[in-house]
């Protein structure tokens, strides 16, 4: 069976986005927290169809993304 998340990268990315966005982890610049989040959220809509380590391995990209985007923000903010 085919990896969803091949087919599927618009939709996934969004319930990444989403995910990564919940009021506890709004702010956070932890990578591995991030994708703890994001896994948790595949999971749920893509156990049946894909692999835990085909999701794990985008949820790690994705959160790298959005940890490396926040902390430049955090930098931005904090640089006069």
């Amino acid at each position: 069976m085919m990896c969803e998340l091949a087919r599927e990268r618009k939709r996934i990315d969004s319930i990444l986005a989403e995910a990564m966005n919940q009021n506890s982890v709004r702010l956070s610049i932890d990578e591995v927290e991030l994708a703890g989040y994001g896994l948790a959220a595949l999971r749920s809509h893509y156990a049946l169809s894909c692999s835990d380590e085909c999701m794990r391995k985008r949820c790690d990209e994705f959160a790298a993304l959005v940890a490396l985007s926040r902390r430049a923000q955090q930098h931005a903010w904090q640089t006069p």
